[in-house]
């Protein structure tokens, strides 16, 4: 998919055609999903927000400058302004059950056999994201589990590509030193000492 053929889409969108929205929102759906639950860990709310986005786009896609980079980066922007009001607008992250496993997409879930094994590293693990600040948060989502570009995501979040990669350096460090308190990996020497020496 070329980020041309998403440009064609907005410009279909722009002269009345609601099927460019249909077009986009099968190609990074999926993504921004992926992406709204990372943040807010409830899967209604995922899709909710998702939904918000689009509706958003659809009503003036026209604000949208291939000049400032791709559809999707716009996108992810888009949905994490919704995120962001949606926390405002209840003052509080939503609350994870580290048990459920629901807030994955259907076709994503671990099977009968897998579920089992990998239910405990998975509920530790979003514990552990849970407790990360939202900066840190997002930048992990993004560039560690969309795998976008730097300069995507400093697009989605208004910064310098600089600030991202210090951001996601700390922000790995952060998930890094609470996963090795759940027991799940054992810190890096450097880093055991540095934790040693902090206490």
């Amino acid at each position: 998919m070329k980020p041309s053929d998403d440009c064609e889409l907005v410009r279909r969108l722009i002269a009345g055609d609601s099927a460019g929205l249909r077009e986009l929102y099968q190609r990074h759906g999926r993504a921004l999903l992926r992406f709204s639950i990372a943040m807010c860990r409830s899967q209604q709310s995922a899709e909710d927000l998702v939904h918000d986005t689009f509706v958003a786009f659809l009503r003036q896609p026209s604000l949208f400058d291939p000049a400032q980079g791709t559809v999707l980066g716009y996108l992810c922007g888009v949905l994490r302004h919704q995120i962001s009001r949606h926390f405002r607008q209840r003052k509080r992250w939503v609350s994870m059950n580290p048990d459920d496993d629901s807030s994955a997409p259907a076709d994503e879930r671990p099977g009968p056999d897998d579920e089992i094994a990998r239910s405990e590293a998975t509920a530790a693990f979003r514990r552990a994201m849970l407790e990360l600040p939202l900066p840190h948060r997002e930048v992990i989502a993004l560039c560690d589990l969309e795998e976008l570009p730097y300069a995507t995501v400093a697009q989605i979040l208004h910064c310098p590509i600089g600030t991202v990669r210090s951001r996601l350096h700390r922000a790995r460090a952060l998930l890094t030193i609470r996963l090795a308190s759940l027991e799940m990996i054992e810190l890096p020497a450097g880093m055991a000492l540095a934790q040693e020496n902090a206490t």
